[in-house]
């Protein structure tokens, strides 16, 4: 990958913060365990996407799309993984949990934030009590 792209991505998440700094709630944020095992008050709309020409590395024929996708309060988007479909966020509304596995401590994510995920599967989780919309560029 060129330099100046991992510079990039790594320069998404540092914005963030562990939920149990972030002021999010007075409680501490939920064990991942204890939330549920389907999507829960989550919808998308696919604002815009390109078909990809063959190649890029890939074995099939990739989109790169555009969602807004929101959370809604109390809403959860269980654990999921971008192995394949790396993907950008930018969070325009609300505040979330984000569960990332392997790591102890959940982070926050708010609106004016960005944050990337690829190869690391997470968890989102809306503790707030007004909608999480973010924009959401991936691969796919």
């Amino acid at each position: 990958m060129k330099s100046w792209v991992s510079k990039l991505l790594a320069s998404l998440r540092p914005a963030v913060m562990p939920a149990s700094v972030s002021g999010d709630a007075s409680e501490p944020a939920p064990a991942l365990q204890s939330l549920p095992g389907e999507r829960v008050g989550i919808s998308g709309t696919v604002i815009a996407k390109v078909e990809l020409p063959g190649g890029f590395g890939a074995s099939r024929e990739l989109l790169l799309r555009m969602r807004e996708v929101t959370i809604e309060p109390g809403g959860f988007l269980p654990m999921h993984s971008h192995a394949d479909r790396p993907a950008v966020a930018y969070v325009l509304q609300g505040r979330m949990t984000e569960y990332l596995e392997g790591q102890d401590e959940p982070v926050v994510v708010e609106a004016g934030q960005a944050y990337s995920t690829h190869r690391r599967p997470h968890a989102l989780l809306n503790r707030g009590s007004v909608p999480v919309v973010f924009l959401e560029v991936d691969l796919f």
